[in-house]
């Protein structure tokens, strides 16, 4: 049965979809050229039952999403669930910590490295070193780029826009650029622009 029938057929639609997707990881595979190929043949037909073709693709489309939401509204209840488990634990592994803490308080003041019982060993043993900046001083002037990390910021360019430091100019040439508006210089390397999204209501 080629997408043209099935197109005519919402069942027969559906266990299409079902068959592009794998149940366990959610991943859909690609149209294959043969099926492209049909597919565009039908999106291009004017005759026939153009609308009711449209229809069927549709109730396939709600009931899709209508199972993307149940999915959704399981995972946000297993979200609850798991934030409980997740501050559950932080709250025993502070516990824990502070139990340790102490121990370690106890090996500082008897002046201890490491002490042993018939139930326990404890004692301190080096770290992998790291680096980090010097605390309370910190130039990045001084350090090579090679270990610096930097990124620009979506999120601090969209608050500039909107408390109106940077701003889009009504000019086709400028499409894509922002500008400082109190010195009206460009703000190099950056652009600016958004795309199209498909919406079905």
């Amino acid at each position: 049965m080629t997408i043209y029938e099935i197109t005519a057929d919402y069942k027969a639609l559906e266990n299409l979809i079902n068959d592009m997707t794998d149940p366990e990881t959610g991943e859909t595979r690609e149209f294959t050229d043969e099926e492209m190929q049909e597919l565009t043949a039908w999106a291009t037909e004017i005759e026939g039952n153009f609308e009711n073709k449209f229809n069927n693709i549709y109730k396939v489309y709600c009931n899709k999403k209508a199972e993307a939401d149940i999915a959704e509204a399981e995972k946000n209840a297993l979200k609850s669930e798991i934030d409980r488990l997740r501050k559950r634990a932080e709250a025993r592994e502070n516990e824990a910590g502070r139990i340790k803490g102490l121990i370690g308080y106890a090996l500082d003041k008897l002046k201890l490295k490491k002490y042993k019982t018939a139930l326990f060993s404890i004692g301190y043993q080096a770290t992998r070193k790291t680096a980090k900046p010097v605390e309370g001083f910190f130039n990045a002037d001084l350090i090579p780029p090679e270990f610096l990390k930097c990124e620009l910021s979506p999120t601090a360019i969209n608050k500039a826009i909107e408390e109106g430091r940077l701003y889009e100019k009504d000019d086709p040439l400028s499409r894509g650029k922002l500008f400082d508006r109190e010195t009206g210089e460009e703000l190099k390397g950056v652009f600016y622009g958004g795309g199209e999204t498909l919406v079905i209501r």
